[in-house]
């Protein structure tokens, strides 16, 4: 730089040409404007969430149904392949609540149909021997002597003999209806029949010496309470059975299930219940038998 004596340094001379264009300044933001900015945004964030959670219990409930769906296409009662059924063993379901008074009707009408058609096979069966006795009297001598040759022997023993007797006797029937029903329901059927023909042949031929008042006697005091409970045993046997036809056409059930549920219901209300009618049968029937 060649300076002349008596020039003063310019500064500005020497840095060149310069850039005149003047810088944008960002015009400030209120407080309040930002503070109502980053809440929208917390609002949107929050929002998405909000929507995320619905979207996904959505779907849940939209699983649940159709799970549901395939489950609830066996429950209910009647002849549906119900009781909350679901492919497979039945792993994890709750067991049904089988206390108290309402676990027993709920129990009782889940297999209500069941029973309805037991009831029906064994009075018609009584209905039949009762004609076929009066028809054939021969004949149900021949059953008369069978009877009295299988149980005559337990009316001389001791009274507390005779009821365990009795209650072990009806709880045995009464189970084997119950777990015979496996073999697709035929065997409690079956069984239910023959002993309702042989109630009536014996019906008759006592109605016939002692009258209809002294079979009414000998047979509603304890059978008020013995017959349902067989029935309701017979029944689980014949729901069983329904079941298992049911597994054998590729329809979901819960055999396993129902079956521990059958069993858990016999121990716990025909059983005892076999009992009371055992000892009314053995100490009560008998003084209203005297009475005529």
């Amino acid at each position: 730089m060649n300076m002349g004596r008596g020039e003063e340094y310019n500064p500005d001379a020497d840095a060149g040409p310069q850039d005149n264009t003047e810088k944008e300044e960002k015009p400030e933001v209120p407080a309040e404007e930002s503070e109502r900015e980053i809440r929208v945004d917390r609002g949107a964030e929050e929002g998405n969430v909000e929507l995320e959670k619905t979207v996904s219990s959505a779907s849940e409930e939209e699983a649940g149904f159709y799970t549901g769906s395939t489950a609830g296409s066996t429950t209910g009662s009647g002849f549906s392949s119900d009781f909350s059924s679901s492919p497979g063993s039945g792993t994890g379901t709750p067991e049904r609540d089988l206390s108290g008074r309402k676990g027993f009707f709920n129990y009782v009408n889940f297999i209500g149909p069941y029973v309805l058609i037991i009831t029906f096979v064994f009075f018609a069966s009584a209905f039949a021997g009762y004609a076929y006795s009066a028809s054939f009297p021969e004949i149900s001598e021949r059953v008369m002597e069978e009877f009295a040759a299988q149980f005559g022997g337990i009316l001389g023993l001791q009274p507390l003999l005779i009821m365990l007797i009795i209650f072990l006797n009806n709880a045995f029937v009464s189970l084997l209806f119950l777990v015979m029903g496996l073999l697709l329901g035929i065997l409690p059927v079956l069984f239910v029949a023959f002993n309702g023909y042989v109630v009536g042949v014996l019906s008759q031929m006592v109605a016939e010496e002692q009258g209809m008042l002294f079979i009414l006697l000998a047979l509603v005091p304890h059978g008020i309470i013995e017959l349902p409970m067989v029935f309701l045993a017979a029944g689980i046997g014949l729901r069983l059975g329904h079941q298992v036809l049911a597994a054998l056409l590729g329809r979901p059930t819960e055999i396993k299930k129902e079956f521990k549920d059958g069993i858990r219901f016999y121990f716990r209300w025909i059983v005892p219940l076999l009992f009371v009618a055992a000892v009314i049968e053995t100490f009560i029937t008998p003084l209203f038998l005297g009475i005529i």
